[in-house]
């Protein structure tokens, strides 16, 4: 029985001793592993990591103090010198040797932590500390063994590395995740909050267990030791709740400047979209009528711009004495880009057109511009005449736009002209002149797709019938006030009938339109 019973015991003492072992090499890996994961950031050097891991580990440390104090004590046999009973020797060896203990752990890992460049390199001590808790922990059974205090149970043993295995795992689960989200965010932190508590505790722990352990039995010894355990764990508890409420605040910090500057960025985007909204319609001719001394025909356009800057636009010029230029176009894009892609467009095509080429030709230059170094792949369709003030015969080059509206006694007729293809969007495109003959008191009213796709808050569309329906006039069209009035009439009245369709809805794009009734001559 009693062979049974110490068999039994060098079995229980041969896996504390291996547990013991594994646990020094464990805290060794793990200190790396912690430093690496909240320090270290680069892939290169982890040799050189590694190393220097091993000159600020806590074990390291810690029986490099040992030896120092051993060895001055030896070498100037201090205790005979002193004449000091064993027991008040050791405790002041272990005062002592717990101090440099301490220090070399604050002096180096501050070092450590400035040749890492940590964000809060005071944090590298706090990392060591934490390691260097558990191995005071661990240290409880060698130091009661050099003491001849009552030796613990191998079984005692074997539960309490068990607790301090768990406790690394904690430790680097808990803590060092929570820690290397904290050190990514580079926030200057009170490091003092972390690393005073587990300073206090190590030197009081190392001086006390030396002291102590000489006057207690086994059950004493246990008692001391879970008592420094639940220490540890409530250490554990209550950094992973401060690391995980830094965090948050950290987290909450951020959302709060993120909004501030979203909110600055959506400011500035809108200043100056408004800014680009005033250029683009300062660049449209806006003074009607244009030619007061041209009496053979009436002219009157409009845009009203949505929210976003788009890519809209109407021009007229004569382009002799007797020809009249017109265009309605419509960009692609919007906000910036589509408002700088306009002011080209409509800078080469009135260039084109005043230089005397007839309309087809016109469009045809102008896709081969446009189509030069078009890396945002913007296209415009858009719609040119040329009318006879003599004869009322437009001239026409249609580039994929909407069809526009003839009104002839009151009765709106949609022109089914051929279109093409719109500008910008293929190289070695060639267009086609067509013509329109207008009678005195025709009118042509051309127009966007802003209009016919004016959205309702039921997502229906104004569309094509509404709009034709809209310009019928029939005998209605005589309670209009002045001849010199009716264009600018027919562009309010479909404008309101647009504005009453979409019952207050969100404008999604611009509204361009432009009216010209032919007069004629004497």
């Amino acid at each position: 029985m009693v062979t049974a019973m110490n068999n039994l015991k060098q079995v229980l003492d041969l896996i504390a001793d291996i547990l013991s072992i594994g646990l020094v090499a464990l805290i060794i890996i793990m200190y790396y592993a912690s430093i690496k994961k909240c320090f270290w950031k680069r892939e290169n050097g982890k040799g050189k990591l590694f190393l220097m891991t091993l000159l600020v580990n806590p074990v390291l440390l810690y029986v490099s103090a040992l030896c120092l104090i051993a060895i001055i004590g030896n070498v100037f046999d201090l205790r005979v010198k002193l004449n000091m009973d064993l027991t008040i020797y050791r405790s002041y060896c272990a005062i002592i040797c717990t101090v440099i203990y301490v220090t070399l752990i604050l002096v180096l890992s501050d070092l450590f932590g400035k040749w890492l460049d940590a964000p809060n390199r005071e944090l590298v001590s706090f990392v060591t500390m934490i390691f260097s808790v558990i191995f005071s922990l661990m240290m409880r059974n060698e130091i009661s063994d050099s003491n001849n205090a009552p030796e613990y149970s191998a079984l005692a043993d074997i539960i309490g590395y068990t607790t301090l295995y768990i406790s690394i795992i904690l430790v680097f689960r808990f803590l060092i995740s929570a820690l290397s989200q904290l050190t990514d965010k580079q926030r200057e932190i009170n490091s003092k909050l972390f690393t005073v508590p587990l300073t206090i505790f190590t030197m009081f722990y190392n001086v006390f267990i030396v002291a102590i352990l000489d006057y207690l039995d086994t059950i004493g010894c246990i008692i001391i030791y879970l008592f420094s355990t639940i220490i540890l764990f409530l250490f554990i508890w209550a950094f992973s709740v401060i690391i995980k409420n830094i965090n948050a605040t950290n987290e909450a910090i951020e959302a709060k400047d993120f909004a501030a500057a979203a909110a600055r960025m959506e400011a500035r985007i809108e200043a100056d979209l408004s800014i680009a909204k005033e250029i683009q319609t300062s660049a449209l001719p806006n003074v009607f009528p244009p030619f007061p001394e041209q009496t053979e025909f009436e002219l009157f356009a409009n845009m009203t711009a949505a929210k976003e800057v788009g890519g809209d636009f109407y021009d007229f010029y004569m382009l002799n004495e007797t020809t009249l230029g017109f265009l309605i176009a419509d960009v692609s894009g919007k906000s910036i880009p589509g408002a700088m892609f306009m002011m080209t467009s409509k800078t080469v095509i009135k260039s084109l057109a005043e230089s005397g080429l007839p309309p087809a030709e016109v469009f045809t230059l102008a896709n081969e511009k446009l189509c030069e170094g078009n890396e945002a792949e913007m296209f415009v369709t858009a719609w040119l005449g040329y009318l006879d003030l003599k004869t009322g015969l437009v001239r026409v080059a249609n580039a994929g736009h909407n069809p526009p509206v003839l009104v002839r006694e009151g009765k709106a007729e949609y022109l089914n002209l051929r279109p093409g293809l719109m500008l910008a969007g293929m190289d070695g495109v060639r267009y086609k002149e067509q013509t329109v003959q207008l009678n005195k008191g025709d009118m042509l009213f051309l127009y966007t797709d802003g209009v016919t796709e004016a959205m309702n808050n039921e997502e229906e569309l104004y569309g094509e019938d509404r709009l034709q329906k809209i310009l019928s006039f029939g005998d209605k069209y005589s309670e209009k006030p002045s001849d010199t009035l009716i264009v600018e009439s027919v562009c309010r009245t479909v404008e309101d009938d647009i504005n009453l369709f979409t019952e207050g809805a969100e404008q999604s794009d611009d509204i361009t339109m432009l009216c010209i009734r032919y007069i004629g001559g004497e």
